[in-house]
């Protein structure tokens, strides 16, 4: 079958714990929606002994560091069934700082690297983590995480200042330029103010989640974009980059089982085969060509009416990420003026999955 060149695409997101259920299965659902092959979470807050499953058919495969600590930290990297990754090498952090993952798809070498960094003295664990990467890493490099500040408060922040001391703010940008690490969004988006968290304490926003790549590589870069907020109290960055892998131009069909369940669909299908019948079993007709013929007017009507399904779910979800997109940007363009109690309660019906 021909196939054609598709992009990887590397999502991130600080998570603020995983482990109450529902919000193990939003995560997951948002990621497969989202179309993530690669996925970076932080603030897992799974406990070292005992933790969740956060797995599921899209996502079979994921590294997990977990704090000795209790439910604190905690990060995590997933793999998509999409890719055909083969780990070559793991490093975890019992702090749960960081986890590091390498290996190949296809030919070609991967290391991803899922981050989270303290409140206080950032550019340290910075510094340390990034010494350990680079003993670990190999091939492309995928950097992303929770820096817990801003990189450029001028440009990061919703207020132009942070609360972060200037020196340890000069520290972090001088640690990831002296290991020739850039920031994926500010690259194609040099003067765009955008963030990914609010701070309700501080009233204000700041962009402190980050994807990194190495300077050698970052030719592949492809599009960066900040998601909307859903499920979590920070906003998901997304990359796409140049990759080996590849796509089907056409996919094999598969029967979507619930629209067997849906009764308009199970009535309109039971007419049309009654109709199907009735009409095309005639004496000349041989019953090995009525039955083969009658799978193909099934399939297509099931077709037709999945392909609508799915777009009208499609439209609403679409409508819905728009208006909380438009939200977000209203409020991050007047916080001040935008009472936050109107923004959180503007008649969003959402749908379920």
């Amino acid at each position: 079958m021909a196939s054609l060149p598709r992009p990887l695409k590397v999502l991130t997101i600080n998570a603020k714990g995983l482990n109450i259920p529902e919000k193990r299965h939003s995560a997951l659902r948002d990621f497969r929606s989202c179309h993530a092959d690669v996925v970076l979470i932080q603030e897992t807050h799974f406990p070292h002994d005992g933790a969740p499953r956060l797995s599921s058919q899209k996502f079979p495969l994921g590294f997990f560091s977990n704090s000795t600590a209790g439910k604190v930290c905690g990060t995590a990297i997933l793999l998509s069934r999409e890719i055909p990754f083969t780990v070559t090498g793991t490093r975890l952090d019992t702090d749960g700082r960081y986890t590091f993952v390498k290996g190949t798809i296809g030919d070609q070498l991967y290391t991803f690297a899922s981050i989270y960094l303290p409140n206080r003295k950032q550019h340290r664990t910075l510094r340390s983590i990034l010494t350990i990467l680079a003993d670990f890493q190999e091939g492309v490099l995928v950097l992303g995480g929770d820096l817990n500040l801003p990189l450029d408060a001028r440009l990061d922040t919703s207020r132009g200042v942070s609360s972060v001391p200037h020196t340890v703010l000069r520290q972090a940008r001088t640690t990831l330029h002296a290991h020739r690490l850039v920031d994926c969004w500010r690259t194609l988006h040099p003067t765009t103010r955008d963030y990914t968290h609010f701070s309700s304490p501080h009233h204000s926003y700041s962009r402190i989640d980050c994807i990194f790549l190495p300077f050698g590589h970052i030719r592949l870069l492809e599009s960066a974009t900040i998601g909307p907020l859903t499920w979590s109290d920070h906003n998901p960055v997304i990359v796409t980059l140049h990759s080996p892998l590849v796509r089907p131009r056409e996919r094999l069909w598969r029967l979507n089982e619930t629209l067997i369940t849906d009764p308009l669909i199970k009535e309109e299908v039971t007419q049309l085969l009654h109709n199907y019948f009735r009409e095309n079993v005639t004496p000349h007709s041989t019953p090995q060509i009525i039955w083969e013929a009658h799978k193909a007017v099934v399939r297509g009507c099931l077709i037709q009416r999945g392909s609508q399904k799915k777009k009208a779910y499609a439209v609403t979800l679409d409508s819905l990420l728009q208006r909380i997109h438009d939200l977000e940007q209203a409020h991050k363009q007047h916080i001040d003026d935008v009472s936050t109690p109107l923004f959180w309660s503007s008649g969003l019906n959402f749908i379920p999955y």
